[in-house]
């Protein structure tokens, strides 16, 4: 039976179905869902552990079966590697990312991505940065110098600067660092493809 009968079946009956899922944050994950409806390729049902109403691409999904291997593993990309942290992830990544053409540089918490000039020299303003700001403040003058006030801890750290885009706050690193790599890809001195 394909995944789109058993959904269809599922709606009619009120039941609950077990599918493997190649999309969200844990790709090919079995889960128990209760569909409500299906329209246009999206499926929207609640998680059964969780109790959570959510959207699922029925692309993505396939019905998992006992002792049945899955199809779809094969055929989706491999999603890329969540690092715990920068130093992480500047190891996990760095030479995909040279061979995109960019100079990596890590300085703590923050992780850029620089061009060079054509003399050879490194253009110190970075194209893709992501940094970990903990603090948020206002600068205000006082009359004779300009102060930090109303320091407040950011719920969204992780920051995101990319050259012509606008900038971008998260509070999972997760997210931030896809949304760098997906920068970085996009705006690479050799046009997004590795080097031959």
């Amino acid at each position: 039976m394909m995944v789109q009968e058993a959904i269809l079946k599922a709606i009619d009956s009120g039941g609950s179905i077990r599918v493997r899922y190649f999309g969200g944050s844990s790709p090919g994950a079995e889960r128990e869902l209760h569909p409500l409806s299906l329209k246009d390729g999206k499926v929207r049902a609640r998680c059964i552990p969780t109790g959570e109403t959510k959207t699922f691409l029925l692309e993505k999904m396939e019905l998992a079966v006992e002792g049945v291997p899955s199809v779809l593993a094969g055929t989706l990309p491999v999603p890329p590697t969540i690092c715990s942290s920068v130093e992480e992830f500047a190891a996990c990544h760095t030479n995909n990312l040279q061979q995109l053409g960019w100079i990596v540089q890590r300085d703590g918490e923050a992780i850029s991505l620089h061009r060079m000039f054509k003399n050879g020299k490194l253009i110190k303003t970075p194209d893709v940065s992501l940094n970990f700001e903990a603090i948020a403040y206002d600068l205000v003058f006082d009359g004779e110098d300009v102060v930090e006030t109303n320091h407040r801890e950011r719920s969204r750290p992780w920051v995101l600067s990319a050259k012509n885009h606008t900038t971008k706050t998260f509070g999972d690193f997760a997210k931030a660092q896809l949304a760098f790599l997906e920068a970085a890809k996009s705006l690479a001195p050799n046009g997004g493809t590795p080097d031959a």
